[in-house]
């Protein structure tokens, strides 16, 4: 891509993402060729987009806890949604920074979150102080790791974690860290980064169980970022060993109204969540991202 190119690109053409429902369970994804019927969400504005939905059943209605992201300010926040679009922000986490990726668990009775924050070098654990939307610092997971879409999960007697690390090739290097307890302490594996490969490394979502084997979803990111999704079996997972092999691999059919990627499958209980994108013009970014080539090009005149 020309030079020229690019800045058109960055200033005309951005992701927006959007959430939808399946009435199916995860596992339902594995058969071949099946095709979802996604209820989606209603359609976002032009100011920015909802993307990493993560599920909880509380009273009638789904919950589902999401990034909800400002175009203008370029920052991600937490949220949680109903299914007819009703919004109510997440209290306790860290305003200043960008968060995305809410992960949920429940551990011991208690419900937990890992966002994704890599910007405050660290992956911390949130509890839910009074659900859905107050939250407390649990405990550093990681205080030294600028995690990306941390997926915490329990498999033979130990809990795993798996994520990317900014600026060390988050597209295309899988980490695994392994604890006897959610809280820690958190030990690196020893093969880390455990497997390099763009398409089928960064986490997407939950990982689950089916006919006995472990499936883990992981992003595609061979064509675009989010491009699409890969179901790896888990074949080997120890503290010195691991091996996966990629068996299904989907990406968003052409009648779906957002069609450019899909990089979260989330299950929720019989149900799943997704999120997928399209190309969009969203004026809040091309004013950001021109106000800040401008001032780039500012500064390098008076240097």
């Amino acid at each position: 891509m020309g030079w020229l190119a690019q800045q058109c690109e960055e200033l005309f053409r951005h992701d927006q993402w959007q959430i939808g429902v399946v009435e199916a369970p995860i596992h339902a994804f594995l058969a071949p060729g099946f095709r979802p019927a996604v209820r989606w969400l209603p359609a976002p504005g032009r100011s920015g987009f909802r993307a990493d939905p993560f599920g909880w059943a509380g009273g009638d209605e789904l919950q589902i806890f999401c990034e909800d992201y400002d175009a203008a300010r370029g920052r991600g926040r937490l949220v949680v949604v109903g299914e007819q679009g009703g919004l109510q922000p997440l209290r306790g986490f860290p305003p200043a920074v960008h968060l995305s990726y809410p992960y949920l668990i429940e551990d011991q009775g208690a419900l937990y979150c890992v966002p994704e924050m890599w910007h405050s070098g660290q992956v911390r654990l949130y509890r839910a102080a009074r659900w859905p939307e107050e939250w407390v610092q649990e405990a550093v997971l990681l205080p030294d790791f600028a995690g990306v879409d941390a997926t915490v999960f329990r498999h033979e007697g130990r809990w795993w974690m798996a994520c990317a690390r900014q600026c060390f090739e988050p597209e295309r290097d899988l980490w695994l860290f392994h604890a006897p307890a959610l809280r820690g302490p958190w030990q690196p594996h020893a093969n880390n980064p455990v497997k390099r490969d763009v398409t089928s490394a960064r986490s997407g979502g939950t990982p689950f169980v089916h006919a006995g084997a472990l499936y883990r979803p992981a992003q595609d990111c061979s064509r675009t970022y989010g491009g699409g999704l890969a179901l790896n079996r888990v074949v080997r997972l120890t503290p010195e060993e691991f091996a996966e092999e990629t068996v299904v691999r989907l990406a968003p059919p052409a009648d779906w109204p957002w069609r450019a990627g899909w990089h979260t499958l989330a299950a929720m209980g019989e149900r799943t969540l997704l999120d997928a994108k399209r190309v969009a013009l969203l004026p809040a970014a091309c004013r950001r991202v021109a106000g800040h080539k401008l001032r780039r090009l500012l500064r390098q005149k008076r240097a």
